[in-house]
């Protein structure tokens, strides 16, 4: 700067090809990089205002107290008091033309000590005027009030201290000694010539971390406990607000404090998924997820599991329709015994019917988080098709988010500590031998979790929801939802197969003579072959088609024909080494197998056969003498497959108590067949007289003269036994067939078969006494 004129600064570029320029003081003042510097180049510190909020806390007497200190200083600074009229003359001792500050400070303290003042000594007097000079009344605050913020300690000293600590919040832990030794580092490199004065010493730097709020063992937490304290807002929070049902749902992940069986019968832990709305506090969806670590190097790991974006796209599924009440639930959690409108319900959504207490709310808008799973393409491109629109949280905002922080809370101190397989909130409260005792299956911890959202979450009554005109009257989420839905009403979204589709993931492939490839697995169908090297007509993308696949069910893949609106399925091509049902994660776990073995990714044939291995091997167990079956988790269900037609539709079944029994014979059937003439050197053959049908004899066959029984004229008798028949080479086993149809010889005797004879009862007669035709 050359020069200053008026309102002008004249700059002198140091350049010699540079030209100067002139700016306005006001322009050069708010420059960033505006520094003043003193004589070796060095840029001053700035003026700071000094904060005099402090006053508003303090009370009437040491206001007062601080006020009279204030007119003493500025009498020995000027001469005389602030409220002395003009033209006043110095009192004696106090005349700045004619005694020193030194003599100032020794007649202001020999008057104070007069007056029955206490810390009124010359040097104490020195250093509040030294404060009160330099930052005014606040300066002043803290040498005058007892507890004060931060004592007698330079304000300065207590920016740098809580730099520091912010600093060092991402770092690891350390003790407040590490601390200390950076706050005198910060003090020297900020303010070298100060250095002495503003020095403090280990007593006070302890004392003053009190005062702060910063209590040295929370030095030593863990990091992320210590960055979640640190960005908490400064109260009072402003409440999150909504007006109508589905307004805002807040979503969001955790860990999930309870250890259960995973697919391969091992223990896993778990993630917990969950939405809520905000205006009724109504668990819309909450989905828990196996979490574990994959085997391999980092970015090359196989068979890891955590909540990703089709999980979340499945609880969105979940919370546009009922949930359906599952056998051996108390009767109180299902939505005809609960405060919702149940018959309402059912008329205008037929699925309602024998539904969960839990409601049925169409989200309008979503608040996520930064996490991977919300801010993927599938998740925010599946809630464009659904009319969601999605609003990301502020960064390490909580309150943003602040509903369904307290819901995880909550769902751990009312659920998670009462299930078995509870760990605790981290290691160090972890109970012993968890693994050892009695463990839920993902798929039962789901069943237990939606029981208790319907039965307890959704009818207790919760301190966010009041009664405007009765607000000591807590009101429960059911409730609230139907003092909500009759005002606005109801319109269910009801998701086909066609719909349900189009929430999976899906990938663009080439149809190729082997069909399609997902995950190193081969899809194929007669169907699927149709759109081999087939052009798909979409700019950009050639020959590939959208094919989209379940994680939870890969058994089968759809191909999307968009210039039909149609899909394809397709069937795994080794389906049948495997029998059975079967998921992404126990493909990837086969996989981490297969490669540790020494295999490779791409033999298919190899991998399927170790799944259908690591499902036998957790269908048997940990112990052989008690094995349990853990059922797959596929997450929420979503009907896929097109229904197939019942050949048995519209047959009532039948009623035991009204079902006849069928007429029965106590002959051999072939014994009523008739049979072809014999050899000579077979017997004769023994005919069998039936009621209503003529017997067929040989010619040669004399007719046996017996008398049928009075009590049982229509009895078949049982013929003796014929001898076996040789059998040969040369020679076929004769057959027999019936003349008619078998429904009119059983017309003909229908009621003439007996019972069957008790045991003791009465022989049928014997051959010699059967009846002829003569004497029937």
């Amino acid at each position: 700067m050359a020069a200053l004129q008026g309102t002008t600064v004249h700059l002198v570029c140091e350049q010699q090809d540079g030209e100067d320029a002139c700016a306005l003081v006001s322009v050069v003042v708010r420059a960033e990089d505006f520094a003043l510097l003193d004589e070796n180049g060095t840029p001053l510190p700035g003026a700071t205002i000094p904060d005099v909020s402090g006053l508003e806390l303090l009370g009437e007497a040491d206001r007062q107290r601080l006020r009279d200190w204030e007119r003493h200083l500025v009498e020995v600074r000027d001469g005389v008091p602030p409220d002395a009229e003009p033209g006043t003359k110095p009192r004696p001792g106090y005349d700045p033309a004619r005694f020193t500050l030194k003599q100032r400070f020794a007649a202001k303290s020999a008057e104070l000590k007069t007056l029955g003042w206490k810390s009124s000594s010359a040097g104490t007097v020195a250093r509040r005027y030294s404060a009160y000079r330099s930052e005014g009344v606040a300066g002043l605050m803290r040498e005058v009030v007892p507890g004060s913020p931060w004592g007698r300690t330079d304000e300065r000293v207590v920016r740098l201290l809580l730099a520091e600590v912010q600093a060092s919040l991402e770092e690891s832990d350390g003790y407040g000694s590490r601390l200390l030794e950076r706050l005198r580092a910060a003090i020297l490199l900020r303010y070298p010539n100060e250095y002495d004065r503003l020095d403090i010493s280990d007593a006070t730097f302890y004392r003053l971390l009190e005062r702060l709020g910063i209590s040295p063992r929370s030095l030593r937490r863990p990091t992320q406990k210590r960055i979640d304290e640190a960005s908490l807002p400064v109260a009072p929070y402003t409440p999150t607000t909504a007006n109508m049902l589905g307004e805002q749902v807040q979503i969001d992940s955790t860990g999930l404090d309870i250890i259960a069986i995973g697919d391969d019968g091992r223990p896993v832990q778990l993630e917990l998924t969950a939405a809520i709305d905000v205006v009724s506090r109504t668990i819309i969806g909450a989905l828990i997820v196996p979490r574990s670590a994959g085997r391999g190097p980092r970015g090359k790991r196989l068979g890891g599991r955590a909540t990703k974006s089709f999980d979340a796209v499945l609880m969105l599924a979940q919370a546009l329709a009922p949930m359906p009440g599952r056998p051996g639930w108390s009767p109180l959690a299902l939505a005809e015994n609960s405060e919702m409108p149940y018959a309402d319900l059912v008329a205008c959504d037929p699925r309602m019917v024998g539904a969960a207490a839990r409601p049925v709310i169409r989200p309008k808008m979503v608040v996520v988080d930064h996490g991977k799973i919300f801010k993927s393409e599938h998740f925010n491109d599946v809630c464009t098709t659904l009319g969601i629109s999605v609003r990301s949280a502020r960064e390490r905002t909580p309150t943003d988010k602040a509903i369904v922080e307290s819901l995880f809370s909550a769902i751990k101190k009312l659920f998670c500590q009462y299930v078995a397989g509870y760990t605790g909130s981290d290691l160090a409260r972890r109970g012993k031998n968890i693994h050892d005792g009695p463990l839920w299956s993902i798929n039962e911890l789901q069943d237990l979790l939606d029981e208790w959202i319907a039965l307890h979450w959704q009818q207790r009554p919760h301190d966010g929801l009041r009664n405007p005109f009765l607000p000591g009257m807590k009101i429960s989420p059911n409730r609230m939802y139907a003092t909500l839905v009759a005002m606005e009403g109801h319109l269910p979204l009801p998701l086909g197969v066609h719909e349900n589709r189009k929430l999976l993931p899906f990938t663009r492939l080439k149809v190729s003579r082997k069909g399609v490839k997902i995950n190193n697995r081969t899809y194929n169908s007669p169907d699927l072959q149709q759109y081999c090297n087939k052009h798909s007509g979409i700019r950009g993308q050639g020959m590939k088609w959208q094919v989209r696949y379940n994680p939870y069910a890969p058994r089968f893949v759809w191909l999307y024909d968009h210039t039909k609106d149609a899909w394809v399925e397709a069937e795994f091509i080794h389906q049948r080494l495997i029998g059975d049902a079967w998921t992404q994660y126990l493909w990837e776990q086969a996989e981490a197998v297969h490669v540790e073995l020494g295999g490779s990714k791409d033999d298919e044939r190899a991998i399927t056969r170790a799944v259908a291995a690591l499902r036998e091997r957790a269908r048997r167990g940990p112990q052989a003498s008690a094995p349990r079956v853990p059922a797959l988790f596929t997450g929420t269900k979503l009907t896929l497959r097109e229904p197939q037609t019942d050949r048995y539709a519209g047959i009532r079944a039948p009623i035991p108590g009204m079902v006849q029994r069928a007429p029965s014979l106590n002959v051999p059937a072939g014994d009523l067949f008739p049979r072809p003439a014999p050899s000579p050197a077979a017997e004769a053959p023994m005919t069998v007289p039936l009621q209503g049908v003529e017997p067929v004899l040989p010619a040669d066959a004399p007719a046996a003269a017996s008398s049928v029984p009075e009590p049982r004229p229509a009895a078949i008798t049982t013929p003796p036994q014929q001898p076996a028949s040789p059998t040969g080479p040369g020679r076929k086993k004769q057959s027999h067939s019936l003349t008619g149809p078998a429904s009119g010889l059983f017309a003909q005797f229908t009621g003439a078969a007996p019972e069957r004879s008790a045991p003791g009862a009465e022989a049928a007669p014997s051959p010699a006494t059967r009846p002829s035709k003569e004497t029937r």
